[in-house]
């Protein structure tokens, strides 16, 4: 016979703060060993955990510690025996969130020695303190409408197709900024007359394929060098917002048709002009790599 006991102590630091958003900014030495990492995937790595450390520095992290306590009873020898276990589990997350992007640079250029991979960035921008609980987005990035694990990496010619679900009703926008900083829309779809993609709570969706939505435009990836970093940014709140103006896209050197189009400097004014108006709204971001 084997009883079993969980007792959970779960401790949370709390603190307010005002939701205006004030400018932060950080050099910050990023450093791994993933032999697997171009350059280019370094230095967007290094500006991501560069924010990461500036808002822990700060707003200040809530620590959590889950501790478990295990009894077990058993039979051995014609008898009965107690043991006891103890486990703990813990983790961080930043209280503050980044609201916009008002500078990005290499200080020192991203350099391999003794199997390690070191490179200094600055990073400039607005941010924020969070206000309650984050929406839980589940995102995918796939090559295959039945794949069912994401992927980073893809090869010139592969389709993209992103499954998505929320656990709140709400609206979705996704954009994809390429090496160039020219900035697509993908979602919502050229032919739709709505402002963002409308998404019902709990449900899987699988966008990017006439499968599911005989409206849908379908994307391959291209690259035009050996390699190129083009980074997808998913756009989601429960209140109601409007994809940015765009304009019509053009063709590329394949003379293939190009997704609705809009410049960097204005996709990020749109952006932050959002993310300061709406404290619900939750922007992710997922670098792609896509080579030859």
């Amino acid at each position: 016979m084997k009883r079993i006991l969980f007792s959970i102590l779960i401790l949370c630091a709390t603190q307010l703060f005002a939701s205006k958003p004030e400018k932060v900014s950080i050099t910050y030495t990023y450093e791994s060993n993933d032999k697997s990492e171009s350059q280019q995937t370094v230095v967007q790595h290094a500006y991501t955990k560069a924010q990461q450390r500036v808002l822990e520095d700060k707003f200040g992290v809530d620590v959590s510690s889950i501790v478990v306590s295990l009894n077990q009873e058993h039979e051995q020898n014609g008898s009965f025996a107690t043991s006891d276990d103890f486990f703990s589990l813990g983790g961080t997350t930043s209280r503050g969130e980044w609201v916009q992007t008002l500078e990005e640079k290499v200080i020192e250029a991203p350099s391999f020695h003794n199997g390690e991979w070191h490179v200094v960035v600055y990073v400039e921008g607005l941010a924020r303190p969070k206000n309650g609980e984050p929406i839980h987005l589940s995102y995918q990035f796939v090559n295959h409408t039945d794949d069912r694990l994401p992927r980073s990496v893809f090869h010139d010619g592969d389709d993209l197709f992103m499954r998505f679900a929320s656990p709140v009703a709400g609206v979705l926008c996704v954009y994809l900024v390429d090496a160039n900083k020219d900035v697509y829309c993908l979602l919502p779809y050229q032919l739709g007359q709505v402002g963002c993609q409308p998404i019902e709570a709990n449900t899987d969706y699988l966008f990017f394929t006439t499968t599911t939505d005989r409206s849908a435009d379908e994307y391959t990836l291209n690259t035009q060098t050996n390699e190129e970093n083009n980074v997808l940014y998913i756009v989601f709140s429960p209140n109601k917002f409007s994809k940015a103006k765009d304009n019509k896209g053009a063709t590329n050197w394949r003379d293939e048709a190009l997704p609705r189009t809009l410049s960097y400097p204005n996709f990020l004014n749109w952006l932050s002009k959002n993310q300061i108006k709406d404290e619900e709204m939750v922007v992710l971001t997922e670098v792609v790599t896509i080579r030859k």
